[in-house]
């Protein structure tokens, strides 16, 4: 391998005890060697210190915590200013990263080069606590990028490298009216500077658990908060030049992702009504396969699959 860069593994938490030493442990299991793990703290009110300490002690882990719960957004950009890595990668102070992920990272860049590779990300999948998979996502394809993300956050914020020159220009919005979203936003804005590439392999999972269900689905907020995510998008020159011809596509697809939130929260009504909407914005939506899913679980109250 012609380089061996350095990662940092950037992991926010908060009230994460119980949690956090499985999602260290499958860091430490990594089969590549160079890396870096910064752990930032919303001021958790359990036993997070004490389970982290003796990690802080032994020099595996740099420890950062804040004041008081700031939200993901600013713990994020707190680990970005920490960093010394060549790459910022994130991870969810609950979730997995599997053996090869860093190491696979590592070779993604040396077989594109530096310059190619500033921003990619691998597959991921959801997996109950022990491990078993529960879903495997199917990913947008980045034939068309931008096109893509105005469609949903398929990175999320789990196995998605980004290179120092982008992680040192850009941080998350932490407008608490963005919370929730604030990762979405965040990639649309790099991903109208810089072009991903992809790594063809599910090297990470987001872990189902019972601290993570939504106890109640806020439709009007959720509203609230997609209409802010449009607005900045179209405040930024960047994007709006970037995403000028995606704009109706956003559209649509937010309907659909606010009728995929009222069916997880039984509101089933309310999510036909939502794509009724996508429909009269655009009647093109009853060819998409989200759309077909969504209305199978509204009006046959399952889930059937993809």
């Amino acid at each position: 391998m012609a380089s061996e860069p350095l990662f940092s593994v950037v992991i926010p938490t908060y009230n994460r005890a119980k949690l956090i030493g499985k999602t260290l442990n499958t860091v430490f299991a990594q089969s590549y060697p160079r890396y870096e793990v910064i752990v930032v703290d919303n001021c958790s009110t359990d036993d997070t210190d004490a389970v982290l300490q003796p990690l802080v002690a032994a020099g595996k882990i740099r420890y950062i915590k804040h004041d008081r719960n700031y939200e993901r957004a600013r713990s994020r950009n707190t680990g970005m200013e920490s960093a010394r890595g060549d790459w910022v990668t994130f991870l969810d102070s609950d979730d997995f990263m599997y053996p090869h992920n860093l190491r696979d990272a590592a070779a993604h860049i040396d077989s594109l080069g530096p310059e190619r590779a500033k921003f990619f990300h691998n597959k991921y999948e959801l997996v109950d606590p022990e491990g078993r998979v529960l879903h495997r996502y199917k990913l947008m394809s980045l034939d068309d990028h931008r096109k893509a993300i105005t469609e949903g956050n398929f990175f999320s914020c789990i196995g998605t490298f980004i290179h120092k020159d982008i992680y040192q220009r850009f941080r998350f919005d932490i407008d608490p009216a963005l919370t929730g979203s604030e990762d979405w936003e965040f990639w649309l804005r790099v991903s109208a500077e810089f072009t991903p590439t992809r790594i063809e392999h599910v090297n990470s999972a987001i872990v189902q658990h019972g601290g993570r269900t939504m106890a109640r689905v806020d439709l009007p907020a959720l509203r609230k908060r997609l209409a802010l995510v449009r607005e900045k998008i179209l405040a930024s020159p960047a994007c709006a030049n970037a995403y000028a011809p995606y704009m109706h596509r956003f559209d649509v697809s937010s309907r659909l992702f606010m009728a995929s939130v009222a069916n997880s929260g039984h509101l089933f009504k309310d999510a036909l009504g939502l794509m009724a909407e996508a429909v009269r914005l655009d009647p093109r939506v009853m060819s998409w396969g989200r759309f077909w899913r969504a209305l199978r679980i509204a009006v046959l109250r399952v889930d059937m699959g993809s």
